[in-house]
């Protein structure tokens, strides 16, 4: 078995690879839960954008993590990417083909573009995109913007609100679906593979008609263990 966490800022994504197809899967906020889902595992990459949280993993599982290897993706880029971005654009590549976009919805929403790349060495080229508050966050700065307005359980409405509740997710529509189409159309989407993932990338992927991979990051993961074991 070939263990892959993916360490993002509100869950632990686990997941077990047996000759490279997902055998187990968990999604936790426990690291309790992550000790027990990789017990007798002797190698885990991780992938992380939460560096508290890697160590802390680091602490209860020991020498077994493997770091992301970076290296294996080409940037067109002036800073540095969350490893999971990186992940993504190995899986898509893999999968799907290039060049694609991974709309990855989670606490936040990174739409992102990759293509070949263009030196030798690497398997994808990350060209960037753009980074939205995913749906929790939107709905929690919605709700603490002043007295009168309620909270609200998240989801979307696409007609006129009747009520304040009603009002907020069709302005949650507006803002998060029609903000992604918005971006999908400056990148010039068409063409290109379009894929979505993240905790909440099923709920979104229904307004765009395309395919959601719930494990797209993890694939990520196995392909990167899979180039540098």
């Amino acid at each position: 078995m070939t263990g892959i966490i993916d360490i993002g800022n509100t869950n632990f994504h686990c997941g077990r690879f047996e000759d490279n197809l997902l055998k187990e899967e968990k999604m936790t906020d426990e690291i309790t839960k992550v000790e027990k889902f990789f017990s007798g595992d002797d190698q885990i990459l991780c992938i992380s954008v939460v560096p508290s949280k890697k160590k802390s993993i680091e602490e209860i599982i020991g020498n077994h993590i493997i770091s992301f290897p970076s290296r294996l993706v080409q940037l067109d880029y002036r800073s540095t990417p969350g490893e999971d971005r990186l992940a993504n654009g190995l899986a898509v590549k893999e999968f799907f083909g290039l060049p694609a976009i991974v709309v990855d919805c989670g606490s936040t929403i990174t739409i992102d573009s990759y293509s070949k790349p263009t030196d030798s060495g690497f398997l994808v080229k990350f060209e960037g995109g753009a980074i939205m508050p995913g749906l929790l966050p939107y709905f929690s700065s919605v709700s603490s913007a002043g007295d009168l307005l309620p909270s609200v359980k998240p989801g979307f409405l696409k007609k006129s609100g009747k009520s304040t509740e009603e009002c907020v997710k069709l302005g949650a529509f507006g803002s998060l679906v029609g903000g992604i189409k918005e971006i999908l159309g400056i990148l010039e989407y068409r063409n290109k593979h379009l894929i979505f993932t993240g905790g909440d990338g099923e709920t979104f992927s229904q307004y765009f008609n395309v395919r959601y991979d719930e494990s797209l990051t993890l694939k990520g993961g196995l392909i990167a263990y899979n180039e540098i074991s």
